[in-house]
């Protein structure tokens, strides 16, 4: 067989974790990582045993500690996060971080065994909510494994959610598209929309939690018929109307049980509307997600997560011999990192213009900062440091200071400020 890369979508959870291997071409392959296994989820855990200190992970681990046959250790995201140690043996221990990366190494070294013509490409590991502690530890352990860390991807499951239905055929996408999702934090609804008015289109997802009427523990307390109108009542709140073309229905809880099937078979009735229910929404937009350039993506698509901006900024400069709007911040960027900088001369002007392009919306706005009580000098000699940042996703700030022209007129220390609501 011809070697032939590879992309590993890896879905880590508390509880469980999923791994799905996608080859060019075809679609993401959920993979059993237990030998002679069915299970297409693999216990978060590790065993270490106290006759050969052999460490076993998933579902050995758990058949090693109903023997009560050695050191079982769970619970290992919190344990990372929290930089836990953990006593093995003796005077040995091994911190949290080391205990999760040991956990994926043996996954790793899996995939390594079964697809041993094959290079693994990229690694995209999808989270609830990854921390960059957690994301530092996976990234550590998978690089000890070969896989370069600018090959190793981290993202939410709500980027995930967005990676795997842009990835669907087109009509399942071509109105809004909802996602309830029930894990043990309760019951969240996601809807999808996208703008396609321009390229590239752009994605973005709104949450609502419905937890107050459907949560975990209701799943263990409560009979079969009280949760199907629980969860009903979530669903008649979430939807009320709405154009969408597809619900996805997705966790283990929704999985493995019957009584949220009269209810989503409800939301089709009248509609065009398909519904789909299942647990591997987040570990196949994992491997969608790493299996294109991110250039090959940007092209065609613009994502707007929870942290993302939504618009482009520009500053209105003459350059190239000619005035043009230049971008100094693009939609799609963090707005925890940006600090974006430029510096200009005044060309017989007191005032710097902007112009602010939702994505979403496809709408422009113009701002104009005027630079009151500026030092009168001769024109073109008025040197200014343009400062653009962000105080949260929808707050704008623009700094404009003088930095003086050399030794020709000194620094008047004069800075203004403009703070903008998008």
């Amino acid at each position: 067989m011809d070697s032939k890369n590879i992309v590993v979508g890896i879905d880590l959870n508390s509880d469980t974790t999923q791994v799905a291997v996608k080859r060019e071409g075809a679609e993401p392959e959920i993979i059993c990582l237990t030998p002679g296994g069915e299970e297409l989820e693999t216990p978060t855990c590790l065993c270490l045993r106290d006759d050969t200190r052999d460490w076993l992970f998933g579902d050995e681990a758990i058949r090693c500690k109903k023997r009560n046959a050695g050191l079982f250790i769970d619970d290992l995201i919190n344990k990372a996060e929290r930089n836990t140690e953990v006593t093995l043996f003796s005077d040995v221990t091994a911190t949290g971080a080391e205990l999760l990366g040991r956990f994926l190494r043996k996954i790793m070294t899996v995939l390594r065994q079964r697809y041993i013509q094959d290079t693994i490409s990229r690694v995209v590991v999808t989270m609830k909510n990854p921390t960059e502690t957690v994301a530092e530890a996976i990234r550590d352990a998978l690089d000890v494994m070969g896989i370069a860390k600018e090959s190793i991807q981290m993202q939410t499951h709500v980027e995930s959610f967005m990676y795997y239905t842009v990835s669907q055929r087109r009509e399942l996408w071509a109105n809004d598209v909802g996602m309830f999702d029930l894990d043990e934090e309760g019951l969240r609804y996601y809807q999808l929309t996208t703008s396609r008015r321009f390229a590239p289109i752009a994605v973005s997802v709104q949450s609502t939690d419905y937890s107050n009427l459907l949560d975990y523990s209701m799943t263990e307390s409560m009979s079969d018929g009280e949760l199907s109108y629980c969860f009903k009542t979530a669903t008649d709140k979430a939807i009320n109307r709405q154009i969408i073309s597809t619900i996805f229905a997705t966790g283990s809880v929704f999985e493995k049980n019957t009584w949220c099937d009269g209810v989503l078979r409800g939301l089709c009735v009248g509609t065009a509307r398909r519904v789909f229910k299942g647990n591997n929404l987040f570990v196949k937009g994992a491997a969608y997600s790493g299996s294109a350039e991110k250039d090959e993506w940007e092209e065609e698509f613009l994502f707007l997560t929870e942290d993302v901006i939504r618009s482009t900024v520009s500053i209105r400069m003459f350059r190239d011999n000619r005035i043009s709007d230049y971008p100094m911040v693009k939609a799609g960027t963090k707005w925890q990192t940006i600090n974006a900088k430029t510096v200009g001369i005044l060309d017989d002007t007191k005032e710097i213009h902007f112009s602010i392009f939702n994505a979403m919306r496809k709408d422009t706005k113009y701002v104009v900062v005027p630079l009151r009580d500026l030092h009168q000098r001769e024109n073109k000699t008025i040197r200014v440091g343009i400062t653009v940042s962000f105080a949260d996703r929808d707050t704008l700030v623009i700094t404009v200071k003088d930095l003086g022209f050399g030794r020709f007129f000194e620094n008047s220390y004069r800075v203004w400020e403009k703070v903008v609501q998008l």
